[in-house]
């Protein structure tokens, strides 16, 4: 009768099963006669191990010093305040002394302070608060001067920070350098003035106390010649031998090798009859079982595409610390990757595909010691790490993948640019649980991704509250959209040599909120990252149309956000709102931004090209305040070019500014674009920007916006 459950039904069950027994069998008479060698290598190899760990521990210690140093740069080099006193050309030494010099006797985390000028040499210094006269830099030695010569380009261009280590006549010291720069935007300085802060910090006993006992190194010292197999040769930043670090090995192995020999016997040979056992009774369904359960195990874990642990791997790693109780501070880094949609739209998932493996491999690449990466889905990824300085190595990583998308990305023949929107939330898993750790870090990283992407945000509490509040109002915009609480008002166009309204501006506004009236410059960016900016765009668009039709000699200008142009399905909607409307194409003007244009060329091209075919106008918007070049404006062939107000609005007080606006208007000329100038809001400026040549004017100067009623009554007084 057939069994289906007799082993002998299973491919190749029989041949396992006889070679796991005589393996079992070759496993039993070997365990005795091979135990004490293998009491033996296991105490050498416990004792190696236990070199080793050491050694990597107190190469961790020299690099956990350096970054602490770089850390201090980081804290008081970017500083808003320091480049208010350092650039000047007197220096405010009270404040120098103050702020960096007086910092060796309250926190003892440094004990040099050095102000350099643009040449490296030093302009001011404080050691152990007590000034510093000299101008050179011989006193810090070699380790500095190669920091400065191998990265000069680097340090003067505000890209880096650097640390590293040197002997100064004062002994081995930790030393820091990075270009005294502001917070936020780039330094604005004339010529080549740089000031660089240099922060020291010498080896000392205390030190090394203090670092054995973080890293669990006994008798950590240092000596300047080789006196024990248990060191490691520490070196200065130009490659000079400054001595060795020792420390005393532990010797784990041969303790425990002592101790249990007798016991290790008598469990051998136990262990040997239960192998036996065991195989005899149960080797193929255990095979079979074990095979099938890791490798469901493993797919359930892993992410198909980039191989990396997915969300569920990464949440059970966290309740497992939970369950051991840690206590220790755990930080997640929340990654999400800015553009990828278009990756896909553009290119295809194949390529969308790829970006991700790369993205993968690359973050993977750079995540510390003791992190765990994992895909969320989609394009987001997510790192989480613990210990004492998991903050600062989190932020530290954050700022590496940042800096890694700095640049344009290659995949095949493409060029690709890409951001990420990074959030950070950091706490133990006692004050919150591992779901709402990831809940705090998704929060701070939508932050970062509505305040302008491409930026790392720290989770507090305030952003909670903001965060509840943006999504009562996307709540609010869904409603008021299906409430028709939403109008669009418009802005005159003025002919600049004639005086008389060409054309207007379609802008959204939200008179009718049950809360009260809300500004777009609330709410427009919220439905963008929500994505409710399409269904906005297209009433805009249709309305405006609808408005604007029985007024034949009057065109439209319609903002276009980077959200709706993103869509790929974009031109046919505007092809199918002019059809319905009956609005003739030749009227409409369609505005997109100068930023996305940048960022997204060969969408952008596209999209240009598909629009000015339904004969519609494109202008670029908001030019000016991104850094686009003739090369661009050739390559888009815009009919418009719209000047910013942050620049045209300058051109009554800014000589700058008018000169500006005199080289645009006359680029765009010879490339055939006409030239609008938003944001006048006085005659001088009018009549100005009027003389620089510009086609068309805009602003308060003519008219805030209105409903269409009031634009109509407005023209007939004032612009006929």
């Amino acid at each position: 009768m057939y069994n289906p459950l007799s082993w002998r039904n299973i491919p190749t069950a029989k041949t396992l099963f006889v070679m796991i027994f005589m393996a079992g069998i070759g496993l039993i008479v070997s365990v005795v006669a091979l135990l004490y060698l293998s009491l033996h290598l296991i105490s050498s190899k416990t004792n190696e191990i236990d070199e080793h760990r050491s050694a990597l521990s107190v190469q961790g210690a020299i690099q956990t010093s350096a970054n602490r140093v770089w850390s201090l740069v980081i804290d008081n080099a970017v500083w808003d305040d320091a480049v208010r006193e350092v650039y000047p050309p007197v220096l405010n030494t009270e404040w120098l002394y103050n702020t960096w010099g007086a910092g060796f006797k309250i926190n003892n985390l440094y004990d040099g302070t050095f102000v350099l000028d643009e040449h490296f040499n030093v302009l001011w210094g404080s050691f152990k608060s007590k000034a510093f006269h000299e101008q050179n830099l011989d006193f810090f030695g070699n380790g500095l001067k190669a920091l400065i010569r191998d990265n000069a380009d680097a340090l003067k261009s505000e890209k880096n920070i650097y640390a590293g280590i040197t002997r100064t006549r004062q002994g081995v010291a930790f030393v820091g350098i990075g270009l005294i720069r502001p917070m936020i935007g780039r330094l604005q300085v004339h010529n080549d003035v740089r000031r660089y802060l240099v922060i020291t910090r010498h080896l000392n006993p205390q030190i090394l106390s203090d670092l054995g006992n973080t890293f669990q190194i006994e008798d950590l010292n240092f000596t300047e010649q080789h006196t024990s197999e248990a060191s490691v040769p520490l070196k200065s930043s130009s490659g000079e031998l400054l001595g060795y670090l020792n420390w005393q090995p532990r010797l784990p192995g041969a303790q425990a090798a002592s101790a249990a020999s007798n016991d290790i016997t008598q469990i051998v040979l136990l262990a040997a009859g239960l192998i036996l056992l065991f195989i005899l009774l149960s080797s193929v369904g255990l095979y079979k079982l074990a095979r099938g359960e890791n490798q469901a195990r493993r797919v359930a874990l892993t992410d198909w595409l980039s191989h990396l642990p997915n969300r569920r791997a990464l949440i059970e790693e966290l309740e497992r610390v939970s369950l051991r109780g840690d206590i220790d501070v755990k930080s997640v880094v929340f990654i999400d990757l800015d553009g990828f949609k278009d990756v896909n739209d553009i290119y295809g998932h194949d390529v969308g595909d790829d970006l991700i493996i790369m993205m993968a491999r690359a973050l993977r690449d750079r995540v510390p010691e003791g992190g765990m990466l994992a895909r969320m889905g989609g394009d987001e990824f997510a790192m989480m790490i613990g210990g004492d300085h998991s903050q600062a190595r989190a932020s530290a990583f954050a700022g590496n993948v940042l800096d890694f998308l700095g640049a344009p990305l290659r995949l095949g023949e493409r060029t690709i640019h890409i951001s990420a929107s990074i959030g950070i939330a950091s706490g133990t898993l006692i004050e919150c649980t591992s779901s709402e750790l990831f809940r705090r870090a998704d929060i701070a990283m939508y932050h970062s991704k509505i305040t302008g992407k491409g930026r790392v945000t720290q989770y507090d509490a305030e952003l909670n509250s903001v965060r509840e509040q943006q999504l009562a109002i996307e709540n609010e915009i869904r409603s008021g959209m299906e409430r028709d609480e939403f109008e669009v008002w418009y802005q005159p166009i003025i002919d600049a040599r004639s005086q008389k309204m060409t054309s207007v501006e379609a802008l959204l506004r939200w008179p009718r909120r049950p809360a009260g009236e809300l500004g777009p410059d609330a709410f427009i960016s919220i439905a963008e990252t929500s994505g409710l900016i399409y269904g906005l765009g297209q009433f805009v668009l249709r309305r405006a149309c609808q408005d604007l039709e029985p007024f034949g000699d009057l065109k439209l200008s319609v903002n276009i956000s980077p959200a709706q142009f993103r869509d790929p399905e974009f031109e046919d909607k505007v092809a199918r709102v002019i059809e319905m409307t009956r609005f003739p194409a030749n009227r409409l003007q369609l505005e997109v931004t100068e930023t996305y244009v940048l960022e997204n060329p060969e969408r952008a091209r596209a999209a240009i090209s598909n629009l000015k075919a339904l004969g519609t106008a494109v202008a670029l918007d908001d030019f000016g305040t991104g850094y686009s070049s003739i090369g661009y404006l050739r390559r888009f062939n815009f009919d418009i070019i719209k000047i910013d107000k942050s620049l045209a609005g300058l051109v009554d007080n800014d000589e700058q500014a008018a000169a500006l606006v005199s080289g645009t208007v006359r680029i765009a000329s010879a490339l055939g674009m006409a030239v609008v100038a938003e944001g006048v809001e006085n005659e001088k400026q009018m009549k100005l920007l009027r003389l620089a040549g510009c086609d068309q004017l805009q602003g308060f100067w003519f008219s805030q916006p209105m409903p269409i009623e009031a634009i109509i009554e407005l023209r007939k007084v004032r612009y006929v």
